[in-house]
Order: C-alpha cells, then structure tokens, then sequence
C-alpha cells in the first residue's frame, strides 16, 4: 500500500463519525431549544389568597375586643390591677358551656 491509499482509508472513515457527531450536536441544540421554550411558555403558579375570616366568632366578639384594646399597655402593679379590676370575666362560665356544646355536637344550628 502507498501512502496515498493509507490517508484515503483513513479519510473514509472520518466522514461517518463526523456526520454523527454532527447529528448528535443537532440534536442536543434542538432539545435545548425546545425545553427552553417549554420553560418560557409554562405559567408560574401564583399561590392563592389567604382566607381572611371577618366574621366575629361569638356576639359579643367586638365589644370583647375593644375592651382588650382599653387596657393599660403598662407593666406597673398599679395598672395590673386595675385591667383585672376592669375585667369581667362573669361571662367565662357561659362561653365556656357554648364551647363544650359545640366541641360535643350538641349545639343545634339556628
């Protein structure tokens, strides 16, 4: 063999690992390409609302809370006792029965 037909037997085989190696290359860029576009194209999720519950839970829930925001922000003895003194608390017994009912089922629905 001359040196002339050992390159050409050597050339020959390069064309189909360059095709290949092309195809592949094309391949991937395209793969690429279209997962890029599926990411661009898919709508981020917004997370939903929080549920905001303005109903108050009992009757006299307002009134309950605007008597928690008259109290003295103090931490003196004095306006201690004076919140406890202030407080009524004649109506724990009640509420206290209407949970227990309605944690057992016993409440009716009105």
């Amino acid at each position: 063999m001359t040196e002339e037909n050992l390159n050409e037997s050597h050339h020959a085989h390069m064309g189909p690992i360059l095709a290949g190696l092309v195809i592949i290359l094309v391949l991937i860029f395209t793969g690429m390409y279209l997962w890029g576009a599926s990411l661009a194209t898919d709508p981020v999720p917004t997370p939903a609302p929080a549920i905001v519950n303005n109903e108050p839970e009992t009757p006299r829930a307002v009134a309950d809370q605007e008597i928690f925001e008259t109290l003295s922000p103090s931490d003196e003895l004095e306006a201690i006792e004076a919140d406890l003194n202030s407080t009524n608390f004649d109506s724990l017994d009640t509420d206290i029965t209407t949970i227990d009912a309605e944690l057992n089922g016993d409440l009716q629905v009105q």
